[in-house]
């Protein structure tokens, strides 16, 4: 079933009003600034920022930057979102409003994307409408649209459904090789984006294997039909998986503090309703959420739980034998959710996020749609028609107004952490990042910073107390945190928190004034930390000169200018300063002002509040020097 003879008016009075609706629940959230993981992924990223790095950036982890891009990161190889940054950079540079808009496009994209695709599966116009309305003001959707570095939901969504829809017309209609290779490309641009894309696959054989079916009677005399456009998807994932595992140099990272595989089946029926809940009543929004693993069987934590799911999957799997469409449906909801149980690949305290409900809002939105007008179209007719669209209508509105209120808190990094704090008071993660949060505005964080290593002595934490009880003039205490991070093994700890760690001791035995003995950790951390090189190197000449022994301090500074090159963090572009600040010093002016102008035009897209301060020193000294 079609609606081709929708008169295209109608539609596109249906799309302005999806439109407007999504940019009014969104607006207010152009206005804030870079949020979480923005500050480092988008603001001080080097890989996107400079055109010469463009290349390694496409074939790099998204989090390489954090060292010389010899290293990878994290798990995460994302083309499409890398090149979506890249673009971003190149219309907006760095500021916040640009890319925030650019992700709103891409979800209103993909709002208008899901109403066709409700069109093209037989959903009348009006219903479509709403039900694309919904997918597009869900609350659950605020963290993936509200927030640019969830970017990777939107661009993964707006592909699938542009696939999906071409995957249908290809099965439909007489120029069906085109739009198939339409098609396959814009499912490896959706898989680019978030690579549990693969999952959808079989989304695509029920497209091909019920085309033209009303039921599934014919099912299996149908199969035959969806063996070679599903091969083509299929080769597409898989070589795709085979250049990430290559650019990777492997499938997984291991994850700190993650879950058991026994935990993590113990705690699927949980999660499960945790999702449900969040799509039918999204009454506590957040950015982490307080469900932990379960760790042993019990009667409220796996048994009730584990059954209702069961019932509930069984009730589904029932209706949505109503139709192809209804299936359909139900796969969306539940394939792309199947990735979020596999919670060994998350942090304890992090095993849920909204962001993975995307695709499964629609999902459910089909599902119904089409249970509704498979086995209830008859009777819906005149008064009862209109009482289910007014009552569709009005649930619309309220998801609507619950994701303006939300997608507020989205604005900055201290509203975000501190709701985040009351939504789970007992999740280390939360504090820290609060505190984080306080500690870059200049404000007092160590009772925050306390709260986080109270509830769960991690690096992070302790580091962030470390920096709080330098900053409150407390240095033995800040060395006796820094030194409990540094005694962990390498393979427990990421190499980054390793290295702010022997910062953070560094200073403090600074502070102390044990000079000899921040040299001498100093020296231990380029030794065991050899992709910090160059930023070590800086922490160690400063050391030195203190001393007094300034020309060992330039010998340091000279070796480590390569180093400071390739480092992508911005603390080894220092070298370049302190080098300009040595010639300066020694008379040597036309030296100087090189290094200080290459510091100046290495680090001029970092905003952040402490390169801010060392560029004003940098531009004082290049003053003075011209």
């Amino acid at each position: 079933m079609t609606n081709e003879r929708i008169p295209a008016q109608h539609q596109l009075i249906a799309v302005a009003v999806i439109v407007l609706v999504t940019l009014g629940v969104y607006y207010g959230s152009l206005s804030g600034g870079f949020v979480y993981d923005d500050n480092r992924q988008i603001a001080q990223n080097p890989l996107i920022q400079e055109r010469s790095l463009y290349g390694t950036a496409v074939v790099s982890d998204v989090w390489a930057f954090k060292s010389s891009g010899e290293v990878t990161a994290s798990n995460y190889w994302r083309p499409t979102f890398t090149l979506w940054s890249i673009a971003n950079n190149e219309l907006f540079g760095i500021e916040p409003f640009g890319w925030r808009t650019s992700n709103l496009a891409i979800h209103i994209a993909a709002a208008v994307a899901a109403f066709y695709l409700l069109l093209l599966l037989g959903i009348p116009l009006m219903p479509a409408a709403v039900f694309a309305t919904v997918f597009a003001a869900h609350p659950a959707q605020v963290e993936s649209v509200a927030w640019i570095s969830g970017a990777p939901s939107t661009l993964a969504g707006l592909f699938l459904l542009i696939s999906l829809i071409f995957a249908i017309r290809s099965a439909r209609e007489s120029k069906g090789k085109y739009y198939l290779a339409i098609a396959v490309g814009t499912f490896l641009l959706a898989v680019g984006a978030r690579e549990s894309v693969v999952v959808c696959l079989p989304l695509f054989w029920l497209i091909y294997a019920t085309n033209g079916l009303t039921d599934f009677s014919e099912l299996k005399t149908r199969t035959k039909a969806a063996i070679y456009p599903l091969g083509l998807f299929t080769s597409a994932a898989v070589a795709f998986l085979i250049i990430r595992s290559v650019i990777l140099g492997g499938v997984a990272l291991p994850v700190e503090n993650a879950p058991s595989l026994a935990e993590a089946i113990l705690t699927a029926p949980t999660i499960f309703l945790f999702y449900l809940k969040q799509i039918f009543y999204p009454s506590i929004l957040g950015p982490n959420y307080g469900i932990r693993a379960i760790g042993e069987i019990g009667t409220m934590s796996f048994a009730v739980p584990a059954a209702l799911s069961a019932a509930i999957l069984s009730f589904a799997i029932f209706f949505a034998r109503s139709s192809p469409r209804a299936l359909f449906g139900l796969g969306l909801f539940i394939l792309p959710l199947l990735p979020a149980f596999y919670i060994p690949a998350f942090r304890s305290e992090e095993l849920v996020h909204d962001r993975y409900l995307y695709f499964s809002v629609l999902g459910l939105c089909i599902m119904f749609a089409a249970m509704i007008y498979d086995r209830f179209a008859a009777s819906m007719q005149g008064i009862n028609f209109k009482a289910a669209f007014t009552i569709a209508c009005f649930v619309a509105f309220l998801l609507a107004f619950r994701s303006l209120v939300y997608s507020e808190v989205w604005r900055s990094d201290e509203a975000l952490w501190r709701h985040a704090v009351a939504v789970d008071a007992n999740s280390a993660t939360n504090w820290l990042q609060l505190g984080a949060a306080l500690e870059a505005n200049g404000k007092d964080a160590l009772s925050e910073f306390e709260r986080a290593v109270a509830i769960r002595p991690e690096p992070l934490a302790l580091n962030g107390r470390a920096r709080a009880r330098i900053a409150r003039n407390d240095p033995q205490n800040a060395i006796a945190d820094a030194e409990r991070v540094i005694a962990t093994a390498n393979a427990n700890i990421n190499a980054y928190t390793l290295f702010q760690a022997y910062e953070a001791l560094s200073l403090a035995l600074q502070n102390a004034g044990r000079l000899p003995e921040a040299e001498q950790r100093l020296m231990e951390a380029r030794e065991r930390l050899p992709i910090y090189r160059a930023a070590l190197t800086e922490k160690i000449a400063v050391v030195l000169y203190q001393q007094n022994r300034k020309a060992e301090a330039l010998r340091e500074l000279e070796s480590a200018r390569e180093a400071a090159a390739a480092e992508m963090i911005p603390g080894s572009k220092l070298v370049f300063l302190r080098l300009g600040m040595l010639y300066a010093e020694l008379g040597r002016r036309d030296e100087a002002r090189r290094d200080v102008q290459r510091f100046l035009q290495a680090t001029n897209k970092d905003r952040s509040p402490i390169m801010r301060g060392y560029r004003a020193e940098a531009e004082k000294l290049l003053k003075s020097l011209n």
